[in-house]
């Protein structure tokens, strides 16, 4: 009979997370891997499947975190379509507390960049996740239309494609330094388009 892991998998996610977050997936060897997680090369092979299958459940893991404590508190939850959408922003950009993490961009959009070419795999995983992202706003933006919070003349589909080209922007600038205000005034701004008449 196998033995069971002797270690919280939920932490160890957690561990792996932070370092695939802020070194990327290249530069975080097996053996930085080891160190933060407090594994043995056995019990990593053996619970996870070696590095890119470790990946793979951190982005799953990741997601599980945003619609935790993000989507669930705006884009999921709340009732009114233009305060969920402004709400989104406000939570992962303005009021986001962890600077360090704020710093690291997103995990999402970090895979595409990083892994294109060369794990297209998990690059595809990572651009799923976006796209389900894009289909949330979509949802919202629609019900937005709907409510006349938005023109009917607009397009709600090009419009869901902006907001993830926006989220980008905002992701990059967070990884560029900018501070809270800058952010702001980017944010006011990059809203504006899409919920003028």
């Amino acid at each position: 009979m196998s033995r069971q892991p002797q270690f919280d998998r939920q932490k160890v996610l957690d561990r792996a997370l932070e370092l695939f977050w802020s070194d990327g997936y290249e530069a975080s060897s097996v053996s930085k891997l080891l160190s933060v997680m407090e594994l043995n090369r056995g019990s990593l092979y053996a619970s996870f499947g070696g590095k890119s299958a470790l990946y793979s459940e951190v982005l799953d893991h990741y997601m599980a975190m945003l619609c935790k404590n993000l989507f669930s508190c705006s884009l999921m939850t709340t009732e009114d379509p233009k305060k969920a959408i402004t709400s989104f922003y406000q939570k992962a950009f303005v009021e986001q507390e962890d600077k360090d993490r704020l710093s690291n961009g997103c995990l999402f959009f970090n895979a595409v960049s990083e892994l294109n070419k060369t794990e297209p795999e998990l690059s595809g995983k990572a651009v799923n996740a976006i796209q389900w992202i894009r289909q949330l706003f979509l949802s919202r933006l629609l019900e937005a239309q709907k409510a006349g919070q938005i023109s009917p003349d607009k397009d709600a589909v090009t419009l869901a494609d902006y907001l993830i080209g926006l989220t980008a922007g905002l992701r990059a600038l967070c990884k560029s330094g900018a501070d809270t205000d800058v952010l702001q005034k980017v944010i006011d701004t990059g809203l504006s388009p899409v919920f003028d008449k």
